[in-house]
């Protein structure tokens, strides 16, 4: 049980700061308790995004699994993998903004968007290099992890070389 306790506060204060950001801007959740089944937990209707199904299911797993089982101890394994994963990841990007843009404060680059009738990205070559070695290095996986192409773009956009920016993938990722 003390395990458990943990792995709970855990797991609440990731998904605050996972979602925190992202419901402001989106409301991707709908907090509302479902009244029609009774159930305890928050009804997450349609609004969730996709790439947060994988912790969604996890969760589910846990709360349906019996206490003490090993489907429940795996579920949470998984869980806490994924979860330090995205971590990594979060962490990883950061410091691959600051290494190629030689900033410290980078938080904007992570969602800045161009304008509308402006192309995603100047030079394709660059970006498909930033991409491959993001993958490669940072171990990124198509779901959650590519939320952050759009970054990869703008260091692309800002004309940085692609040699610079491949080295500073290489050392984030390399911790």
């Amino acid at each position: 049980m003390y395990f458990l306790g943990h792995f709970q506060v855990l797991v609440f204060l990731y998904a605050q700061l996972l979602f925190s950001a992202e419901s402001r801007k989106t409301q991707l959740f709908d907090t509302k308790s479902s009244a029609d089944d009774g159930a305890e937990h928050e009804n997450y209707g349609d609004k969730v995004d996709a790439r947060d199904i994988p912790l969604l299911y996890l969760e589910t797993e846990i709360q349906n699994a019996p206490v003490g089982s090993p489907q429940r101890q795996e579920a949470q394994k998984n869980l806490l993998e994924e979860i330090n994963h995205r971590k990594q990841i979060d962490q990883n990007i950061v410091e691959i903004l600051r290494l190629s843009l030689k900033q410290t404060d980078v938080v904007d680059l992570l969602t800045s968007t161009r304008t509308t009738g402006q192309p995603v990205v100047d030079d394709w070559d660059c970006y498909k290099t930033l991409v491959k070695s993001f993958k490669n290095q940072c171990g990124a996986k198509m779901e959650y992890d590519m939320k952050y192409a759009g970054a990869l773009a703008n260091i692309c956009n800002m004309g940085v070389d692609v040699k610079q920016s491949v080295a500073a993938i290489e050392e984030a990722c390399a911790h």
